[in-house]
């Protein structure tokens, strides 16, 4: 069984969708977050938000960004960081500045299931980053040289992924390791499942490639015309959920059911 849902998109996609416990899927169409119920209800949970990435803590807690331009006559940029609790409570995990979210050291949505957060420091050569809490001493990861990652991803192990030139890489133990050696052009959204397996949105491809322990290469899923894949998940039952845009600025999430083979 196939599940779509679809919502309108004003900026560059998305890459945000994550999933609770209880099976709620939550997703960011850059103007609102949405959940979705195990039964299909749909509902905006955070209205008027501008967020590209979501996390979920273990206790319920969603996080998101919302980045916003002032227009032409000040030619400025804001942001701010939200929380949204379990029964709906929104307030400002880091109050709103001016510019940029540059400073990643105090909050990452790039996190592990042991606490640690991680991101990219990209002045000089490309070096991750990582820190306990906020607040706490940071402490280089991993060094990358020249590399030049797009947006990192974590698998259950707390195993970085990211793509360099189309080329996804895992982060086990400080050791960079190649998942393949054929480039599969431009990444964007990285994932992984309990079994391992690592996701990588391929907007140009339509597909999401799925790259196995050892190394084999697959399609997970192809997304039809005109829709260009962009971030992703797999629950605990195995179903691939999927965020998928079009060249007319909507964003939709799509669920592939393991029941129906994908």
């Amino acid at each position: 069984m196939t599940l779509i849902v679809a919502a309108t998109l004003h900026a560059h996609p998305a890459i945000g969708i994550v999933a609770d416990a209880a099976g709620n899927i939550y997703y960011s169409d850059n103007v609102h977050v949405w959940r979705i119920s195990p039964d299909g209800n749909r509902s905006i949970v955070v209205a008027n938000v501008h967020t590209h990435e979501l996390w979920l803590d273990s206790a319920g807690n969603l996080y998101g960004e919302h980045l916003w331009y002032e227009g032409e006559r000040t030619n400025r940029w804001g942001h701010r960081v939200w929380k949204r609790s379990p029964t709906g409570e929104i307030v400002d995990f880091i109050a709103a500045r001016q510019g940029f979210r540059e400073d990643y050291g105090d909050f990452s949505f790039v996190r592990c299931n042991d606490g640690w957060f991680y991101w990219m420091a990209r002045e000089g050569p490309a070096t991750v980053l990582k820190r306990a809490r906020p607040g706490a001493p940071a402490a280089v990861f991993v060094q990358l040289g020249r590399m030049r990652p797009g947006w990192l991803g974590i698998t259950p192990a707390c195993d970085l992924i990211f793509a360099d030139r189309g080329v996804v890489h895992r982060v086990s133990q400080r050791r960079v390791t190649a998942l393949h050696t054929r480039p599969l052009g431009n990444i964007m959204g990285l994932w992984a499942d309990q079994a391992n397996n690592v996701y990588a949105a391929a907007p140009e491809r339509r597909q999401v490639v799925r790259i196995s322990s050892n190394g084999a290469v697959s399609i997970a899923a192809t997304s039809p015309e005109p829709w260009r894949p962009s971030g992703g998940l797999v629950t605990s039952g195995g179903d691939l959920w999927l965020l998928e845009f079009d060249p007319a600025n909507h964003q939709r999430a799509r669920r592939l059911s393991s029941r129906s083979g994908r």
